[in-house]
């Protein structure tokens, strides 16, 4: 539990020093440069929540908000995203029931930039509240938090517009994992 409150603190530390410290925005002729961008993303997610249940599939969805500092062909960037899943159906004694989660996280990104694409990592915390539903009841599973991982590759065909083809996985307790597929568009200000 120490473990996780330190990489959230870093990771929060990271995000204020990156927006506070940069330099402000040059102009478009400069090489180093800021832009500020908003993405929508949605894709396919698989869960696995352990403990003799086997993985599912399900859709996923995410808004983020983001800041990308551009020096020369080096990106390095961060942001802060909130989405929604369905992780799929289980049975567990006879009973069947729906397993969904909203997720929130912050991550730290570092990339390169060629020509109109950007390949990326990002690395960062993530945390997830989970909830069933059954033909009898409603209730809360648990809220884990872990480690968000990812990589990916923006394409921008124009210099406000792009689309985002990523993998963003998280690793929350010693049983549940997250894998997300995602394609997104984004529009950087």
């Amino acid at each position: 539990m120490k473990n996780k409150k330190f990489i959230v603190f870093f990771i929060f530390i990271a995000l204020v020093a990156f927006m506070a410290f940069k330099p402000g925005k040059a102009n478009a002729y400069g090489l180093n440069y800021s832009k500020f961008y908003i993405a929508v993303n949605g894709g396919l997610g698989s869960t696995s929540l352990g403990s003799g249940f086997s993985s599912k599939s399900g859709g996923t969805y995410n808004f983020t908000l983001g800041d990308n500092y551009h020096m020369n062909n080096i990106v390095i960037g961060g942001g802060a995203l909130l989405g929604y899943a369905d992780n799929g159906s289980y049975s567990d004694n006879g009973n069947s029931f729906n397993v969904h989660s909203v997720y929130y996280g912050a991550f730290v990104k570092g990339g390169y930039d060629y020509e109109n694409f950007t390949p990326f990592v990002k690395v960062g915390y993530i945390g997830y509240s989970y909830s069933t539903s059954s033909n009898s009841s409603s209730y809360s599973i648990s809220s884990e938090g872990g480690v968000l991982y990812g990589v990916g590759v923006k394409y921008s065909f124009t210099n406000n517009w792009g689309v985002t083809a990523q993998y963003m996985g998280a690793s929350l307790s010693s049983s549940i994992r997250e894998n997300n597929y995602l394609i997104g568009v984004d529009y950087s200000f």
